[in-house]
């Protein structure tokens, strides 16, 4: 959600009419009538449009429980296999699946600029506003293969973490995906007052962010992966905690 906020602040000062379009589209989607709409109104947000954006990102998400007709679980991540130096060649890896979020994200765009029938639009920008989030997400793009973990470690979600000495114990990738972005937290005054701040950092303006230079999925998936592989070898000690 934190991610659609962000989209949508940087839309409404380069770009507001690509917000209406959008938001006709999305306006298409099967949950709009049913979800969204309701939630858009009962929100104290000025803008409805910025309260379905962040609606529609988190559908993905959402219908793993509640429509799995529409759920596609290899969409969300490629696992590129990572084994770290000094690993024994006992520890083999294992390539990811032909179906990812490089196929997936590519699938949509086709269906988005090309497809005529509007419900099948919107539900692949649903789908691209998801995935452009979770291709940013370094733990969607790797797997840690190592004598502990010689089947791999899931992207994370085969190592435990404590957010709080006292807290309940949960696997990595949930941590890195929703604790710190609070990605499923539904304050979402809340979560637009961070992408504000967020995008009046310094660091994150446009012209210290040398890397959106390049708008290939496969270059922003390979960047996520080089991220997990320079944490990677920390998650041992993740497990420890």
């Amino acid at each position: 959600m934190l991610s659609a906020a962000i989209a949508y602040l940087a839309l409404s000062q380069e770009s507001p009419q690509t917000i209406d379009k959008v938001k006709a589209v999305l306006q298409k989607h099967p949950w709009y009538t049913n979800q969204w709409q309701a939630k858009v109104q009962d929100i104290p947000i000025a803008d409805d449009s910025l309260v379905l954006f962040m609606q529609a990102v988190r559908w993905a998400d959402e219908i793993r429980t509640n429509d799995k007709q529409q759920h596609r679980a290899l969409w969300h991540y490629i696992n590129w296999p990572f084994k770290p130096v000094g690993q024994p060649a006992s520890v083999q890896t294992r390539q990811p699946e032909s179906v990812n979020i490089l196929t997936a994200l590519a699938e949509n765009q086709r269906i988005v600029l090309n497809e005529n029938e509007a419900e099948q639009k919107a539900i692949a920008l649903a789908w691209l506003f998801h995935l452009l989030g979770d291709i940013h997400q370094p733990l969607h793009m790797a797997q840690l293969f190592t004598v502990e973990y010689p089947q791999g470690d899931r992207g994370g979600n085969e190592i435990c973490v404590r957010v709080t000495q006292a807290g309940q114990p949960m696997n990595l990738r949930k941590f890195w995906d929703e604790v710190i972005t609070s990605s499923q937290n539904l304050n979402l005054t809340r979560l637009h007052n961070e992408a504000t701040t967020l995008r009046n950092r310094q660091e994150f303006q446009r012209s210290q962010l040398t890397e959106l230079a390049s708008t290939s999925f496969e270059a922003w998936a390979k960047e996520s992966f080089e991220i997990a592989t320079k944490i990677a070898s920390l998650r041992d000690n993740f497990a420890k905690l």
